[in-house]
């Protein structure tokens, strides 16, 4: 059955804070960016992601000293849906992967924190920041593509984001 939308969570915080229930148990969506699947600007930044993978696995199992917060965003499905969350830490075992969640997520019960299992075809991105510059995160570039100016520059200055287009 064909996926109609993807959520992603974006990573207004790197996958740092993700979003939360307030006080009355609403939910903040302000992390949140509908996409429809088969978007070309984010089937590009998944398959760049995917291709740079390797390298990424690379960099986070011998950091530098200037290397942090290294984190995969993974798809679940969530009815007809896909959900995009952030996991950090990770690790890998037996061919299989697991890590804690970094978002809570709206289609599930599963929250900040909580512990999934996943497989590397589950991810469609990945981060790090290196002396407080992001690296990788090419979903969140996809998502301002659509976006103003202004708020692709805010973030960039934010958390030091380069994005090509």
């Amino acid at each position: 059955m064909p996926r109609s939308n993807m959520l992603l969570t974006a990573v207004a915080a790197l996958a740092l804070s993700g979003f939360h229930a307030d006080a009355q148990g609403t939910r903040d969506r302000s992390n949140v960016a509908s996409v429809r699947t088969g978007d070309p600007a984010m089937e590009e930044a998944k398959r760049k992601a995917r291709a740079t993978l390797p390298e990424f696995f690379k960099t986070a199992q011998a950091p530098k000293p200037s290397t942090k917060n290294f984190a995969l965003k993974i798809g679940v499905p969530v009815g007809s849906e896909l959900e995009f969350v952030w996991i950090r830490p990770f690790e890998k075992k037996r061919g299989r992967y697991s890590g804690q969640l970094r978002n809570d997520m709206i289609g599930r019960s599963l929250k900040f924190g909580d512990t999934v299992t996943f497989a590397e075809s589950d991810i469609a991105d990945w981060s790090y920041l290196d002396d407080g510059k992001m690296k990788g995160n090419f979903t969140t570039c996809a998502i301002f593509k659509n976006k103003p100016q202004h708020e692709m520059d805010a973030f960039k200055k934010q958390y030091g984001l380069e994005c090509e287009f």
